[in-house]
């Protein structure tokens, strides 16, 4: 898979991939604002990526 967003992405298997975008879609129906959503992805590409590094223009 792959993805400009989340480069590191196409390092994981679908199953793992699938499941980090379907807990970004839920953070997106669940925060209120864009800030909270912000900070819920930080939070899931910290647990999901396999590197320690945040995708590009996404700040901790």
């Amino acid at each position: 898979m792959h993805s400009s967003a989340f480069p590191w992405l196409g390092q994981l298997s679908d199953e793992q991939a699938y499941e980090f975008l379907d807990e970004v879609i839920q953070a997106a129906q669940e925060t209120g604002t864009h800030t909270a959503f912000l900070r819920r992805v930080d939070q899931l590409v910290a647990h999901h990526s396999p590197s320690p590094a945040l995708p590009h223009g996404v700040s901790p």
